[in-house]
């Protein structure tokens, strides 16, 4: 059994994608948030034998979160995603290593033996990533993880409950470096995944404009701004 924790925010001016908020504004940064949760869901598709977990905050928003999440995958074409094996559930209190922690200790006292968590950081995550990242948790590696070139993570795959891996209170800056100081002074095999960008601040938004999803981006963000 194996599940993927895509950790989101309710997309409110000012909650989401603060560095983006300080030079664009907080209705843009919004704006940016929906539709990189967008691409990402229409990445994700074709997901198989893996549970897709919301994983929100604030505590208070699932009802916010349902109605933003659920509608995008089931009128989306381009979205293949199977509601039926999609769950919600509250990040918890406590800054982000922490609330990660909770959840990798929830999915596996449910009974899950491959955990992975992502963030809506990185676009270019895809379903056969995924699955390329469970594929490494093997009797040789306990942990996967995927950095970015700015020295943050997008992605952290485990196979067994690992709280020492939680200790960087951050997953930009030197959390990569960290986490991976954490695995060698405990003794944790893990797997490194080439870097993939993360969308953080306006150069990275105008990055990602001219990346491989560029188009795909543009014209996602476009639509939004047209219902507004």
């Amino acid at each position: 059994m194996r599940i993927l924790n895509l950790f989101l925010k309710e997309p409110l001016p000012g909650q989401v994608r603060g560095r983006l908020a300080e030079s664009l504004g907080g209705e843009k940064a919004v704006l940016i948030y929906r539709a990189m949760v967008r691409i990402l869901l229409q990445q994700l598709s074709g997901l198989e034998h893996c549970h897709l977990r919301i994983s929100y905050t604030p505590d208070d928003g699932e009802e916010a979160m349902r109605f933003w999440i659920l509608p995008e995958i089931i009128d989306d074409p381009s979205i293949d995603l199977d509601p039926h094996l999609i769950s919600f559930a509250p990040q918890g209190p406590g800054k982000i290593h922490t609330r990660l922690a909770h959840a990798a200790e929830r999915a596996f006292q449910e009974g899950f033996r491959k955990v992975a968590f992502i963030g809506s950081e990185c676009i270019e995550v895809s379903s056969r990533w995924i699955h390329a990242a469970f594929a490494q948790l093997n009797d040789e590696y306990d942990v996967v993880l995927g950095p970015t070139p700015d020295g943050g993570q997008h992605l952290l795959a485990v196979q067994r409950h690992l709280p020492a891996l939680f200790k960087d209170p951050s997953w930009s800056g030197p959390a990569f470096r960290r986490t991976t100081e954490q695995a060698a002074k405990h003794g944790i095999s893990l797997f490194t995944l080439p870097a993939l960008p993360a969308i953080r601040t306006e150069d990275d938004y105008q990055a990602a404009l001219t990346g491989p999803l560029g188009p795909r981006f543009k014209k996602v963000t476009d639509k939004l701004e047209k219902k507004l």
